[in-house]
């Protein structure tokens, strides 16, 4: 009597396993990417958020170059900054300022969503020419 050959068996999974491996690799890499593409801070909500934080700190030392030679002038009142700092800080500690600029806004015009822990601001900051910044304001979210 003959005997049948025993097929051999290897594990399902065994084969599977690089492949779903590459898979997951490839959805990671895939989210990031959206990520970095969709979701990042634009380079004017970078400087809102070093400028708000420099606010919030009442220290614009860090960033006294961001602005021009005129508006830096108004950065040493101390009294002034002291006041919006204390303004700024009511609202509990910054998370982040998000550029809402309309589509239509002037050339160099940005506007900001800045938020805090108990509460959002409204900033607006207007760049000029040279890419310095000529104005920067902060007011209650919906004031003019």
């Amino acid at each position: 009597m003959m005997q049948q050959a025993r097929p051999v068996k290897t594990p399902a999974a065994a084969g599977s396993r690089p492949r779903a491996l590459i898979v997951i690799v490839a959805i990671v890499v895939i989210a990031l990417a959206i990520r970095l593409i969709f979701f990042h801070e634009n380079a004017f909500e970078k400087r809102a958020d070093r400028v708000t934080k420099a606010i919030a700190g009442n220290d614009m030392g860090p960033v006294l170059g961001e602005f021009n030679a005129l508006t830096r002038v108004q950065l040493s009142n101390r009294a002034k900054v002291g006041q919006l700092s204390d303004f700024v800080n009511r609202q509990g500690a910054f998370k982040r300022a998000k550029e809402d600029t309309p589509k239509d806004a002037q050339p160099g015009v940005h506007h900001f969503t800045a938020e805090f822990q108990k509460g959002n601001l409204s900033e607006d900051m207007t760049v000029d020419a040279d890419g310095k910044i000529a104005n920067f304001h902060v007011r209650p979210l919906g004031a003019q």
